[in-house]
């Protein structure tokens, strides 16, 4: 799928430099960040869900050892 993508030229140049010092195209290094901000977006709801899920279960176990 195509698409543009209108940056400002600081941020041109500064992606430009990261693709170069990666050697990979600006196109490679864009589609890595988004599918790198995903799977940590991912892992937040994942890591929160399971914090959650321990709390609600031991929450008494928690709260004998908070005093």
């Amino acid at each position: 799928m195509s698409m543009n993508l209108r940056l400002r030229p600081e941020t041109d140049r500064i992606l430009a430099e990261l693709a170069a010092s990666e050697g990979v195209s600006k196109n490679q290094l864009i589609e890595s960040a988004i599918l790198e901000h995903a799977a940590r977006a991912s892992h937040r709801t994942r890591v929160r869900a399971a914090f959650d899920k321990v709390r609600t279960r031991d929450a008494e176990a928690l709260d004998l050892l908070s005093r």
